[in-house]
């Protein structure tokens, strides 16, 4: 029975993560409304940013997504999306800190480890 009830919950959680989700280009005015936005909450550092890491990497995709759609505040997209990437380069650098595993990464960069 159980193995039943495990294939009842795989198969229809496959299917749905498997499936493709289309969004339609931004607007202009949705691209600047988010940007004002999203700015204004990265670069508030005594607030800190309560967002999730994979919001974030929704952020820099969406600002990326931004630049052509409206390339006369081009700058504006990529420093949005460049100050969210470094927000979760800090989380990041501060998981490796609070693991004990900062040190090891450098040691393996040193040798070249997970270069492309």
């Amino acid at each position: 029975m159980k193995t039943l009830w495990l294939a009842v919950l795989v198969i229809p959680a496959q299917l749905i993560h498997a499936q493709e989700v289309k969004h339609a280009p931004p607007t202009v005015a949705q691209c600047q409304a988010d940007q004002r936005l999203w700015i204004d909450k990265l670069e508030r550092p005594n607030l800190g940013v309560d967002v999730s890491y994979p919001e974030l990497n929704g952020w820099t995709t969406e600002m990326l997504n931004c630049e052509p759609v409206d390339p006369a505040n081009r700058m504006l997209y990529y420093n949005t999306a460049s100050e969210s990437r470094a927000n979760q380069a800090m989380r990041l650098e501060n998981y490796l800190l609070r693991h004990n595993l900062y040190s090891q990464f450098v040691t393996e960069d040193a040798q070249g480890k997970g270069r492309q």
